[in-house]
């Protein structure tokens, strides 16, 4: 085929029509070009109007609209029929690196250099939402996930690649921590895998739900840095070009046996977790519209998921005779189970306008409140399945959180504006004015068991404890460095635990407000956490691998006291670094896992893990300890560790 050449400088992008017919090219010379494959000429006058350089090329699914990302920091449309210059789109700061339409063609992002990514209407031109934040270095590279769900970039600097939820557009906590600049990136047809390079001779895949390295993916071969990285339209090829000269062809095959062998509780992140009153099963929530049961002493499914809602489900809770289950969710509905057969129990209840954000138990059973985003919270007849005639309840703010106190007297809510809410229970009659606890949103409430206090979890990573009858701040709790997500408070009202997306769990005194333990293990956000009804032992939930995690409170206790100069008991007070070092109290290195093992692993005063083959330790054979990864580590695959000095 004859060369297709422009005589305005360097080509930096070229991308194909849909029917292959037809390809677009840009680059210094300011202009796009269309060219028809089969005769090698230009089927359009060139497409002027950006000042400076093109970086990006794009056609939209449908192939009507050429899409071009400029050095000017704009972005323009245009008809890829007639050529004719449809808008453009302004907002970036810098130059933009790279655009790429949506999997439906309703969306257009474009990445900078400025640091953000923006999302664009391809149909008017308008921008979408706020500028997504969350990359600390200059934004090189974009792509969507086939279904749409995710949006990934890649920092040409600090080597890392973040992830956000198209549904929300909020930035998901993986972080994805290569080992060079990300210049590109590709998801796999099945959206389970995304590519990019991980050092200078070699790419790999990783986890766009959890950010770790899938096992056994590196693909090694070229002699020098990785440029590009495509995928064939069915997945079963993946192509990479690099500074070498040479464009690889590889079949991008996962080890299966290590996949299947770390299981998950849910297919996307557990939200909320709740404890059966006599102690026997945990009920747990996720964003990928199911409810699970498990068994509280060995971690078993006593049931398979429980399917029925539209959309993720955000809260769980449990009738105080453990025979329902209540789930409320994004699709602006509660439904009720059966504890026992799995079975939906009655009619689904629908009143709210807006996603259901929290849903809570009356203490004798009888009531059932829900919050929503419709600024309302709910109060339901559990006899009638109906709204009580006193219970549409409103609020300033969207309604994260609802409780009854354990008295049954009092019911308490908390909204996206930090403004708390307390009602006498049965009726619409607060007690007292509504009053501020925090300027950010109320994500969690747990009354004390004496019911004279209310425990808040904050979006200002702060824990507040109040005083219900004085009206009063008792302290404010002020050690976490992510959003509170979740509190509680133990059975015998001497301690309070908080889960943050700071990824751990922290224990504290409930008189005095003081910090007594760290629990780490978790490697994303920790969004719910509860202690089991004999107030022995506390349970977690969060976004890592979308495990739950139960943990042995007397033994963490403990642990500190316990520490001694034998490795095992170093273990309970180590934690992970960013490198996948198990690093002790004291900062020493003690041993180094390999990336897909870290979510799994369980350390004192973890007791189990379910929903997943929890990842153990023997020390027998020889086994070697300390700081050098080259003595413990007989694995196939480089296991870049990082070495003590």
């Amino acid at each position: 085929m004859t060369p297709l050449r422009s005589n305005d400088g360097k080509l930096l992008s070229v991308a194909f029509a849909p029917d292959g017919q037809r390809v677009a090219s840009g680059g210094q010379g300011k202009v796009v070009h269309v060219w028809s494959i089969v005769t090698g000429r230009e089927t359009l006058p060139p497409l002027r109007g950006h000042s400076d350089r093109i970086n990006s090329v794009a056609y939209s699914p449908d192939g009507k609209l050429i899409a071009s990302g400029s050095d000017d920091k704009t972005v323009r449309l245009w008809n890829s029929e007639t050529g004719q210059h449809v808008s453009v789109l302004k907002g970036h700061t810098d130059e933009i690196n790279e655009i790429v339409f949506s999997p439906n063609g309703r969306l257009l992002a474009s990445v900078s250099k400025d640091q953000t990514v923006r999302l664009w209407n391809s149909h008017t031109g308008e921008p979408v939402g706020d500028p997504l934040i969350g990359l600390e270095n200059t934004g090189r590279c974009l792509g969507f996930s086939p279904d749409g769900k995710w949006l990934a970039a890649g920092s040409e600097t600090d080597c890392r690649i973040r992830l956000w939820d198209m549904e929300t557009l909020e930035l998901t906590p993986a972080i994805i921590t290569g080992r060079c600049h990300v210049v590109t990136l590709a998801f796999s047809s099945d959206g389970s895998q995304l590519w990019s390079p991980a050092g200078m001779h070699c790419i790999q895949s990783w986890d766009p739900q959890t950010g770790c390295e899938h096992p056994g993916s590196s693909l090694p071969g070229h002699s020098s840095w990785t440029t590009s990285i495509k995928l064939s339209p069915d997945g079963s090829f993946l192509a990479s070009a690099s500074f070498d000269g040479t464009i690889k062809i590889w079949e991008p095959v996962i080890n299966v046996e290590r996949r299947v062998q770390l299981l998950q509780v849910h297919s996307d992140s557990v939200t909320s977790v709740s404890v059966s009153h006599d102690g026997g099963f945990i009920v747990s929530g996720s964003n990928d519209k199911s409810v699970r049961i498990w068994d509280a002493s060995n971690g078993a499914a006593r049931l398979p998921p429980l399917l029925g809602h539209e959309a993720r489900v955000y809260a769980v809770t449990i009738s105080p005779d453990s025979s329902l289950i209540a789930s409320a969710s994004e699709d602006r509905t509660v439904r009720l189970w059966n504890a026992h057969t799995g079975e939906p129990d009655g009619e689904i209840l629908q009143d709210h306008g807006g996603s259901m954000k929290a849903v809570m138990f009356s203490q004798d059973g009888r009531w059932l409140a829900t919050g929503s985003d419709d600024k309302t919270v709910r109060v339901w007849d559990i006899t009638t399945r109906q709204v009580a005639t006193f219970g549409r309840l409103s609020c300033k703010r969207s309604v994260f959180a609802v409780a009854f106190s354990p008295d049954n007297r009092l019911l308490a809510a908390g909204d996206a504006g930090g403004c708390a809410y307390i009602w006498l229970a049965g009726t619409d009659q607060q007690v007292h004015a509504p009053f501020q606890v925090n300027s950010k949103a109320i994500w969690s409430i747990f009354w004390s068991p004496d019911a004279m206090k209310i425990v808040f979890g904050v979006q200002d990573s702060t824990v507040c404890v109040w005083d219900v009858e004085g009206g009063h701040q008792v302290f404010v709790l002020a050690e976490h460095s992510g959003p509170v997500r979740s509190v509680a408070y133990s059975p015998d009202n001497r301690y309070i635990a908080s889960a943050s997306e700071d990824k751990t769990v922290r224990i504290w005194d409930a008189n005095t407000g003081t910090s007594l333990l760290v629990l780490r293990g978790h490697i994303a956000w920790v969004r719910s956490v509860v202690f089991t009804p004999n107030g022995r032992s506390i349970i977690s939930g969060g976004q890592d691998a979308n495990i739950i995690r139960t943990w042995d409170l007397e033994a963490a206790l403990l642990l500190p006291s316990q520490a001694g100069h034998d490795p095992l008991s170093r273990l309970g007070s180590a934690t992970f670094d960013d490198d996948g070092w198990l690093v002790g109290s004291s900062g020493e290195l003690l041993l180094w896992l390999p990336v897909h093992y870290r979510g799994y692993f369980q350390l004192p005063p973890c007791t189990m893990i379910i929903g997943s083959q929890q990842v153990n330790l023997t020390f027998d054979d020889g086994t070697q300890w300390g700081d050098q990864w080259t003595a413990c580590w007989r694995g196939s695959a480089h296991p870049f560790g990082r070495k003590s000095s």
